[in-house]
């Protein structure tokens, strides 16, 4: 949807009508018998110019908040900071495979009559020689950098001040032209914790950023659906669904990084067997118990959050879980399954509220982790040092609202033995 306001131009994308009344407004007391009045929902505004989804920019620049306590450089703070006069650093290039990212610092100053001030913010822009689409700019860099500095800063982060420059070939002798993406009139980046400083805990070191970042961009395009699932931000939903969803992100991260077996012999077997009882099934049912056998019997979901905790490294399993990374993944897949499935549960372990949060917030730390790792950031004793200076995940780790070897005795006491008490 196209128009224009005081002569500016602006763009309305994803528009959806909400309410179509003919008479007078309901919501005003003045209004005239023959008014129309329309309610749209719009997913964003573009200021500056008329575009449509499949309009393409080569270059974009953007905002994050916590961004400037995220970035390890400053001019302020840190040993890089140079005597004399305030001088911004300089610009981080990291190339990509078709183009770069900067992240920049950039200073404001005020002078007033008894004080003067000067503050810092940092500012990202990317190019690319294939351009971007906006919805492109979200999946390939906004998106995937907004979710990696909320884990950094472990609190929600939002885009703002999102410019883009139309991939224009006739403006190349002037000025680009800078089209405006949901802009606000007091764009300012939310004050970050006064404590909250980098080098942050679960960040890559400034050494690290030109693989880290290029890496973390793939791993995001390819993992969305586990990066959606943990990145920091307000939840909506019973603890049951967001359970549901966090586990469910898990399988979709092992499916992710992992190929999966081209050979299935327990299936197989299995298959030949009712084969062999002619009459009994037909070729349609005994291709049915074959594919069920694949799915739920060859690599189960307990067997899934097993290799991706035990991936994060044999200290850092060692420091989050205290022995128990087994009981911790069986007892999650029981409840992921009697939730999804409705399976009936004499044991109520799917209704143990120390179950379900603990099963939540540690399966989302082994998701945030081996995203993390597998983008390159240190496993071992480096990756347990860094989570020793995070408050969230060592308090987790010293959790006692689930005893993973009783839950898991409660479930199947055959299988998981009673545990000792003097051991917990």
């Amino acid at each position: 949807m196209w128009g224009s306001c005081q002569g500016v131009p602006y763009t309305l994308l994803q528009c959806f009508l909400e309410s179509d009344v003919q008479g007078p407004d309901p919501s005003t007391t003045q209004s005239a018998g023959d008014q129309w009045t329309m309610t749209w929902r719009v997913e964003q505004l573009v200021r500056g110019g008329e575009i449509t989804e499949s309009t393409r920019f080569r270059a974009v620049a953007f905002e994050l908040t916590g961004l400037s306590a995220w970035w390890p450089v400053s001019g302020l703070r840190g040993p890089q900071v140079r005597s004399g006069p305030y001088t911004a650093p300089d610009d981080v290039t990291i190339p990509l495979d078709d183009g770069a990212i900067r992240i920049g610092v950039r200073d404001s100053r005020h002078y007033g009559r008894r004080v003067k001030s000067l503050r810092e913010h940092v500012e990202v822009s990317a190019d690319r020689s294939s351009g971007f689409t906006l919805d492109e700019v979200e999946k390939d860099i906004t998106g995937p950098l907004r979710a990696l500095v909320a884990i950094g800063v472990d609190e929600p982060v939002s885009v703002f001040n999102l410019r883009l420059v139309p991939d224009d070939p006739l403006a190349q002798d002037r000025p680009p032209r800078l089209l405006d993406v949901d802009p606000h009139d007091d764009q300012a980046a939310a004050e970050p914790r006064p404590a909250l400083h980098a080098p942050l805990p679960l960040s890559p070191s400034l050494d690290a950023m030109p693989t880290f970042i290029p890496a973390w961009l793939k791993l995001a395009r390819r993992c969305s659906v586990p990066l959606d699932a943990v990145e920091p931000r307000p939840r909506s939903g019973t603890l049951q669904l967001q359970l549901l969803d966090v586990v469910n992100a898990a399988e979709t991260l092992h499916r992710a990084l992992h190929d999966e077996p081209t050979e299935h012999p327990l299936a197989q077997r299995v298959r030949d067997t009712l084969k062999r009882d002619k009459g009994k099934f037909n070729a349609a049912e005994r291709s049915d118990v074959h594919h069920a056998v694949k799915v739920f019997v060859d690599i189960t979901l307990e067997k899934r959050l097993l290799a991706l905790a035990e991936e994060l490294g044999p200290e850092a399993c060692a420091w989050l879980f205290h022995g128990t990374v087994a009981p911790w993944a069986y007892v999650t897949a029981r409840i992921r399954n009697v939730l999804s499935h409705g399976f009936t549960a004499p044991d109520q372990v799917h209704e143990d509220p120390g179950a379900l949060k603990g099963a939540l917030y540690l399966t989302e730390a082994v998701i945030t982790l081996r995203l993390l790792i597998e983008a390159g950031l240190p496993s071992g004793t480096a990756l347990t040092a860094q989570l020793d200076r995070h408050h969230g995940m060592r308090s987790l780790a010293q959790q006692t609202i689930a005893d993973w070897l009783a839950l898991a005795h409660r479930i199947n006491p055959n299988e998981w033995p009673q545990p000792d008490p003097l051991d917990t």
